[in-house]
């Protein structure tokens, strides 16, 4: 498997991955709303010359700091469980780091993202706006609103609430 930078032409396939991996169209809306965005990147998973992951990087802003905001991360569903998504998660962060952010915010699973560096937001006294219980019949947890630091100095000035792309909703 080779991760690498999402490529013009590998645009449709990225857009494939997270319709397929989630079973509806909001996390590919998403995508196609921030790629563009200034500080946006993306990364695919390959195998054999066909994409089977993808990870969308974009901007988020607590108070006027800029950090990154990880998702959505999709791994086409006959692949998922071998580790692509964990790769592409690493990947995405060494590239954060390599492009000098502070932080990358995500919502997610803290036993799946605990393991990969991040932790719980609200210890860095970050405040999530979709905590709670939501229309479409699902809950986010304060503890899904996660953070990796990669920056201890300029992350240690972050204070408040996350706002996230609008694309996010």
């Amino acid at each position: 498997m080779i991760i690498r930078p999402e490529l013009p032409e590998d645009r449709p396939a990225s857009i494939e991955i997270e319709r397929s991996a989630f079973g509806r169209p909001l996390e590919a809306s998403i995508v196609e709303a921030v790629r563009d965005e200034p500080g946006s990147f993306a990364l695919v998973a390959e195998e054999a010359d066909v994409v089977i992951g993808h990870v969308q990087m974009c901007r988020a802003w607590v108070g006027t700091d800029e950090v990154l905001a990880l998702g959505p991360i999709g791994v086409a569903p006959d692949r998922q469980g071998a580790g692509t998504g964990a790769a592409l998660v690493v990947a995405a962060l060494e590239e954060a780091r390599r492009r000098d952010e502070a932080a990358v915010v995500l919502l997610g699973s803290p036993a799946y993202y605990g393991r990969l560096g991040f932790q719980a937001a609200s210890a860095l006294g970050l405040a999530n706006p979709f905590a709670g219980a939501h229309e479409e019949g699902f809950e986010i947890e304060e503890e899904d609103f996660q953070v990796a630091v990669l920056d201890d100095e300029r992350t240690a000035k972050l204070a408040g609430e996350v706002r996230w792309h609008p694309a996010f909703g």
